[in-house]
């Protein structure tokens, strides 16, 4: 299903995932990739993964990948950063695969 949001309304839901994000994070201030998009339906975890890359594109939050562990967090700013002219910015594409995400659920 296409959906089409709002600038408005766009800009809520992404900071109250932002907002979310905040509350998650452990004390190492981090969460794990799956364990912040994963939801009880394949659907809503696309959703959310597809906002969360939002999160991370806008500022709002940064990953942090470990290659040799094969694990990815999710990192918040206190506050939106612009990483351009900082940091080397470079895309990160995720597979979010049905099979993946049955695994997620299972705790596999």
């Amino acid at each position: 299903k296409q959906r089409i949001m709002a600038e408005k309304a766009f800009s809520e839901e992404l900071e109250a995932l932002w907002t979310e994000l905040k509350e998650r994070v452990g004390k190492e201030g981090k969460i794990r990739y799956w364990d912040f998009i994963g939801a009880d339906t394949y659907e809503e975890t696309v959703e959310r993964a597809y906002m969360t890359s939002f999160l991370v594109t806008y500022g709002y939050a940064t990953l942090e990948i470990h290659r040799l562990e094969e694990e990815v967090f999710i990192k918040p700013f206190e506050k939106p950063e612009s990483l351009v002219g900082k940091k080397e910015v470079v895309s990160v594409p995720f597979s979010i695969g049905e099979e993946d995400w049955r695994k997620w659920k299972e705790g596999v």
